[in-house]
């Protein structure tokens, strides 16, 4: 891969921290990304889901390459980031790949996506292509803190360049995001003591919030599914 073609790479080098060199390459291909991360420093190890480009591109580029899908990664080992470009909105099911690829996140591991905008909802071969706050939302329940994209001041630092285009319309009708690994966020967010667990409840709330707990959260579920942005 030339230097001219590494667009996407080249702002994961100015995000990536420096101690942060073991990557996974999910949706690789024949490699070419592998490669230009490993002449860049860093320790790269792919995936496809083709035995033959892992086979070709294993002997083109002397990389590291296995045969997994990405739901099903099959490893033994973590890494400090996993980067994918243009690979979940090929999934049917982005928010378990989105799990399943932080299993294989040591703790504060870096998660860097790239993916198509809406522009490419069309495509017979996209399934998964996702709004910003969708992808926002995906990325939290999946325990993730989002540090860069689209929309979004970053909480990450940038060694030059202009943040908000590269990870954004700067990639031609694409979009991306940075996040960090987390701790699962608790899961109980509906309305009830659960999500105020430091305060302290009179019986009288009490009952009140459990009178209103029904009808609150069924128009929290119209709301979310007729409001997609």
């Amino acid at each position: 891969m030339s230097e001219a073609t590494g667009a996407l790479q080249s702002p994961f080098l100015k995000l990536i921290p420096k101690d942060k060199k073991h990557v996974l390459v999910i949706g690789c291909g024949e490699g070419q990304e592998v490669a230009w991360l490993n002449r860049h420093g860093f320790e790269a190890v792919g995936i496809t889901n083709n035995p033959s480009e892992a086979k070709n591109g294993g002997k083109k580029f002397s990389v590291d390459l296995r045969v997994a899908d990405m739901h099903d990664l099959n490893l033994k080992t973590k890494f400090d980031a996993v980067f994918a470009n243009q690979v979940l909105e090929h999934s049917v099911a982005p928010f378990l790949a989105l799990l399943h690829w932080r299993d294989f996140l040591n703790n504060k591991g870096y998660l860097v996506v790239g993916m198509p905008s809406r522009e490419w909802i069309p495509e017979f071969y996209h399934y998964s292509v996702l709004t910003h706050s969708q992808m926002k939302d995906l990325l939290s329940k999946a325990g993730y803190k989002l540090l860069a994209g689209p929309e979004k001041k970053p909480e990450i630092g940038y060694n030059g360049g202009d943040i908000f285009k590269d990870l954004g319309r700067g990639w031609g009708h694409n979009d991306a995001y940075v996040a960090e690994k987390t701790n699962i966020p608790n899961k109980g967010f509906m309305l009830g003591e659960s999500n105020l667990p430091h305060l302290k409840i009179s019986p009288a709330k009490k009952l009140i919030r459990a009178v209103l707990k029904y009808p609150y959260n069924k128009l929290r579920v119209y709301h979310a599914r007729t409001h997609h942005e």
